[in-house]
């Protein structure tokens, strides 16, 4: 007989094709070929409260009425939702209290016997409850969003009791371990790194050929959430040297958030609108494609007061697809991008040195072949979700045992 074991995540797909991160359910689906697996995420509109997808029961349980109403999840992220909506704010405790009543209720229900929670808060903080209440085991996967912004004292003692009672952490990325020992070094010895991985089935290079209308244009390519942390706005600042070097550039944007208006601005301020497309959010099977096409994927992203890039999931893709790369110097990038060997690493907030790579690349044939190439071997290698699952079964099989 399987073991059961609860999944919470306040990130998890609505629905087919969505395109909020699939990464929890990804690592959920591969590891429910041992283990019983039952995900509870938060409800929006639109979404069933409950079904199965593959191999998992997905509960979504509500924490506001009415419903259309709940501001908290999904979209641009918690912290940046909060930010920009009070109701959101007034939401947290909220969604807090639901998910320890749902979780509460699955556990008993469904005999389960561990809690894997995602996110140190809110998740591994219901965890801690549960695990006193209920005697479950509890591992908490920290991702980076849950840590680097939080800083004040209040988060500080929130992250250190949920450390402090977990039976193991996992952190998906060195860059977010470091944080974490630094913080609380006491812990460092429950502490793994285990990556969140790629489906390098889906993602891999297949030579697609551009579409007709950018058969003429070298594209850029930027997939992730639209926040000031993503450095987006450094990138634009770069177009108009990029430009100069060739003329036929074009910028792809793919993706959501509230930064969105902020860059469409800097677009017209810098007049270069022709050259930069917003394409909105794209199921995987379309983003695949761009991968596969675009001559240049470029990860900027910033250390900032609202993050850090403690892994970047959308990197990983366009490596594993074979895609030439530039990422900033900063978070868990530097621990994936090998400079010059399988993409180019640029200082943070540094539109000159952004453009310079991209010329650099474009430029000379050889050098984008050898670093798309390196890259796609070195995904593959390191960030497969079969090896990433094999780590975490052994977790789950020390836990249960």
């Amino acid at each position: 007989m399987k073991n059961k074991v609860l999944v919470t995540a306040t990130t998890f797909p609505r629905w087919k094709n969505d395109s909020s991160p699939r990464f929890v359910y990804e690592l959920s689906e591969r590891l429910a070929s041992k283990y019983n697996l039952i995900v509870l995420a938060p409800h929006h509109k639109g979404a069933a409260k409950k079904e199965n997808i593959g191999k998992l029961e997905v509960v979504r349980f509500a924490y506001f009425k009415p419903e259309s109403l709940q501001k908290l999840c999904y979209g641009g992220g918690i912290i940046p939702n909060m930010q920009k909506s009070l109701l959101a704010k007034m939401q947290m405790p909220l969604l807090i209290i639901s998910e320890f009543l749902a979780s509460y209720k699955i556990i008993k229900d469904k005999h389960i016997n561990m809690v894997h929670a995602h996110w140190i808060l809110p998740q591994g903080f219901v965890g801690v409850f549960l695990k006193r209440f209920l005697k479950v085991k509890l591992l908490v996967s920290v991702h980076g969003s849950d840590l680097f912004p939080l800083k004040n004292i209040f988060f500080k003692k929130l992250q250190y009791s949920v450390i402090k009672d977990s039976d193991i952490i996992t952190t998906n990325s060195k860059a977010t371990k470091n944080e974490l020992v630094k913080r609380f070094p006491e812990f460092s010895k429950k502490i793994e790194v285990i990556p969140m991985g790629v489906d390098v089935n889906i993602f891999k290079n297949k030579k697609t050929p551009k579409p007709k209308k950018y058969v003429k244009n070298k594209i850029l390519l930027f997939v992730g959430r639209l926040s000031d942390q993503k450095g987006l706005q450094y990138i634009i600042d770069a177009m108009p040297d990029i430009i100069k070097y060739d003329s036929k550039i074009k910028l792809l944007i793919i993706g959501e958030g509230p930064y969105e208006k902020v860059l469409r601005e800097r677009l017209r301020e810098n007049k270069i609108e022709e050259y930069v497309e917003f394409l909105g959010s794209l199921p995987v099977s379309a983003v695949v494609k761009y991968y596969n096409f675009a001559d240049i994927f470029i990860m900027p992203s910033l250390s900032t007061k609202t993050g850090t890039e403690a892994l970047g999931l959308t990197l990983l893709e366009a490596m594993a697809s074979g895609c030439a790369v530039i990422g900033t110097n900063v978070g868990g990038i530097p621990f994936v991008i090998k400079n010059n060997y399988n993409g180019i690493l640029i200082k943070q907030k540094n539109s000159l040195e952004l453009s310079n790579a991209v010329a650099e690349i474009l430029k000379n044939k050889k050098i984008s072949a050898k670093l798309g190439k390196n890259a796609a071997e070195f995904a593959k290698k390191n960030y497969s979700w079969g090896k990433i699952s094999k780590d975490f079964m052994k977790i789950y099989k020390n836990l249960l045992k």
